[in-house]
Formats: C-alpha cells, sequence, structure tokens
C-alpha cells in the first residue's frame, strides 16, 4: 500500500505501543476517549465564547458586526475542536501518548478485522 507519509512513526522510536500508522479515519473517531471530546468540545466552544467576552469588555468594532463575526468563529473553531480531538486519538495509535486502552482494544478485534485487499499492480514492489 502507498504510503501518504514516509517519516510515519515505527515501533523502536515511539514511548509507547505502536498500534497502526495510518489508521482509517473511522478508527481514529471510534477510538477517542470521553477527554478527547471534551477538550474538542473546550476548543469548538472556548474561543469564540473568549472573543465574544473580549469584544464585550474592550470592543473593536461595532456591535452590529459582531453577528458576522460569529458565523464565521462558530464553524471555523467547531472543525478545529474536531480536528484537534482526532488528532489526540491520532497519537495513541502512533504510540507518541499513553495508549493501554486502545491497543488491547486493537488485539481484540484484530481477529474479526479482514485482511488487507490487494490493490493489483499497486501492490507489486516495482
Amino acid at each position: 500500500m502507498v504510503q501518504f507519509f514516509g517519516n510515519l512513526p515505527d515501533n523502536e522510536h515511539v514511548p509507547y505501543q505502536f498500534i497502526a500508522a495510518e489508521p482509517h479515519v473511522r478508527d481514529i473517531f471510534r477510538y477517542m476517549r470521553n477527554e478527547d471530546y471534551a477538550v474538542g468540545g473546550a476548543v469548538a466552544a472556548g474561543f469564540p465564547a473568549a472573543h465574544y467576552i473580549w469584544e464585550r469588555a474592550v470592543p473593536s468594532f461595532h456591535p452590529r458586526v459582531m453577528a458576522r463575526v460569529m458565523a464565521v468563529q462558530i464553524p471555523f473553531f467547531a472543525t478545529c475542536g474536531v480536528i484537534f480531538a482526532a488528532q489526540r486519538s491520532l497519537f495513541r495509535f502512533w504510540g507518541w501518548t499513553e495508549n493501554a486502552a486502545e491497543a488491547a482494544r486493537w488485539k481484540e478485534e484484530a481477529a474479526t478485522r479482514p485482511s488487507a485487499a490487494g490493490k493489483g499492480w499497486q501492490d507489486n514492489d516495482w
């Protein structure tokens, strides 16, 4: 399989157990912990709330513009929160953060996981 990145971690260079170099996005979101959701929600809600509070305390533009600013900020920081939470989950797959629960669950599900299907000529080692 063609890897997207050449410098992905491996078993020898990480402090915790290495699980997978390129896990599927579905697995990244399935293996998210409750604290990942909390951190992602804090990013998604915290930055727009902090800007709103700061803007009320020390106004820098007319209050009628605030709705347009928030219409841009809320979806942007919601996306940032999802990405940040997924990144925390991905770091556990790579073994960069503590991942004992994820490693045990990955081994447990390995028996039911289908084998990697060949993609034809892409699998040849040229």
